[in-house]
């Protein structure tokens, strides 16, 4: 099986950051309200290559696939494929359009967070199954309104399929679990089996009570406690990395309604600054992962 992003090179391993799709949804900020025209996709595409993510991620179907595949190949990006699988065959189709378009992973929302476990251990294991014999890594994301929406499901999913990979998401444990990030919640250590787990992972930062927040110039207390929970989960990535292994990272910033806006509508947290942000808080998280494992030696 599949554990693990891995180029085929001999590099050491290395944190690769990418964007998503959904998250450049009308953008520049308050386009729409402005009357203004929204970025088109090689405007999207191109942002993202200047601001060095490597990658996007996108749900795609027959409509679209086409078209955002061209415009991720115009720009030099990687292809991550994302979707929500309430059966094995929702996943084949997923896996066969990842084979189509030279995608680099899948990951998956995995049903909903009252389908019986049984059913979900059957997508995830034969998922993982399915992927890894056409060469790809299945991970499984953590997130509301699915199976993994919480903790304790997760750690069940986790003890019936101990091999699982994790996409964290970890900004949902956050808000559903109403984590302020002081010590004595123990955040991390009731984590600790998915933070050991995780081959991808998603960036963005809960206060605790809102799922996204703007996280300013991320010195603040909900940002930094992101950066040492990404940390941690790198830390354990990289205890058993091996050359050519990639540990991707995605800012993912959602629109309305996942973004706050006023009573008018309009947004006050410009997402592509803070996507940015996302990006130099995983670099900090890598960095800091990357110290600890030298200081081991």
């Amino acid at each position: 099986m599949i554990e693990r992003f891995n180029d085929g090179s001999q590099n050491a391993p290395r944190l690769r950051v990418g964007q998503t799709l959904w998250g450049m949804i009308g953008l520049p900020l308050n386009c729409t309200q402005d009357g203004a025209p929204e970025w088109t996709l090689d405007e999207k595409f191109a942002r993202c290559r200047a601001a060095g993510f490597e990658s996007v991620e996108c749900w795609l179907d027959d409509s679209n696939e086409r078209e955002v595949k061209d415009a991720l190949d115009r720009t030099g990006l990687r292809l991550v494929l994302g979707h929500r699988p309430f059966s094995v065959d929702d996943v084949r189709q997923t896996i066969d359009r990842a084979v189509r378009l030279n995608a680099d992973f899948v990951f998956a929302q995995p049903a909903s967070a009252y389908t019986p476990l049984d059913e979900v251990i059957q997508i995830v294991r034969q998922g993982r199954k399915m992927a890894s014999d056409a060469g790809l890594g299945f991970w499984v994301e953590t997130h509301r309104n699915n199976y993994t929406e919480n903790l304790r499901q997760t750690i069940e999913l986790i003890q019936a399929v101990p091999e699982i990979r994790i996409t964290a998401d970890l900004s949902h444990f956050v808000v559903v679990g109403e984590f302020y990030g002081w010590k004595e919640e123990g955040a991390a250590e009731k984590m600790a089996p998915v933070l050991e787990r995780v081959s991808h992972m998603h960036g963005r930062i809960s206060d605790g009570e809102a799922v996204q927040v703007d996280a300013s110039d991320g010195s603040g207390q909900a940002a930094q406690f992101f950066v040492e929970l990404w940390s941690v989960a790198m830390e354990h990535w990289l205890s058993a990395a091996q050359p050519g292994d990639i540990f991707p990272f995605s800012s993912e910033l959602g629109p309305p309604r996942y973004a706050a806006t006023l009573p008018d509508g309009r947004e006050y947290s410009d997402r592509w600054e803070q996507s940015l942000l996302m990006k130099k808080l995983a670099e900090k998280a890598w960095e800091k992962a990357s110290s600890k494992k030298r200081q081991a030696k």
